[in-house]
């Protein structure tokens, strides 16, 4: 008895130093998350959206009053007929964009910056991902919310400030409209881009 008593122990330690030394760096493989992004994924590009790089940041500064001069209007709640029925999962939208500023015009290959204020449903939730979405003349913008890990870590206030900022080196000169949305009616303006 002693001898599979010993086996099993040398074989317990044999296996847990091979798995430490060759476990992969990162986190873990995440079968089914990962085929609802490459669903996501394929919907998206087969209805003509791309993801745009963004870079944002908090905390963020208030706007200068030159640089914030488009008109923001409010108009459909959630993300819309167009890409409702490309997400495999839905994200998990803020409740409202209460606050947006952005310039009504960017040069050819500048940066656009987007200044805005978000809604939580819940001091347990943050924004944890921005993605910009394109098509045609049209930008999507969508902050998704994630739990805060823990019981006790919570936000201070119901709202927060962003500030999403993006090349516009690979758009073409025109015009084109921005909506960032949310479940109440999304936050909704024109650029031109020189």
């Amino acid at each position: 008895m002693k001898w599979i008593v010993l086996s099993i122990v040398l074989f317990m330690v044999g296996y847990t130093l091979v798995n430490v030394y060759f476990r992969k760096q990162g986190p873990g493989y995440r079968p089914y998350q990962d085929a609802q992004d490459r669903a996501t994924t394929a919907r998206l590009l087969a209805a003509g959206w791309k993801k745009i790089p963004l870079e944002t940041r908090r905390p963020i500064e208030k706007p200068d009053a030159a640089d914030a001069t488009a008109t923001i209007k409010h108009e459909i709640a959630g993300l819309g007929p167009d890409l409702e029925s490309k997400f495999a999962e839905k994200p998990r939208l803020v409740t409202t964009i209460d606050r947006a500023a952005a310039p009504a015009s960017v040069a050819h290959g500048g940066d656009y910056t987007i200044y805005f204020t978000v809604g939580i449903p819940s001091q347990k939730a943050q924004v944890g991902d921005l993605s910009l979405y394109h098509r045609d003349h049209e930008l999507v913008l969508i902050p998704s919310l994630e739990n805060l890990p823990g019981k006790d870590l919570m936000t201070r206030w119901d709202d927060s400030n962003y500030c999403a900022t993006f090349s516009t080196a690979n758009l073409p000169a025109g015009h084109y409209t921005v909506r960032i949305v949310a479940l109440a009616p999304a936050a909704t303006w024109s650029f031109d881009v020189r």
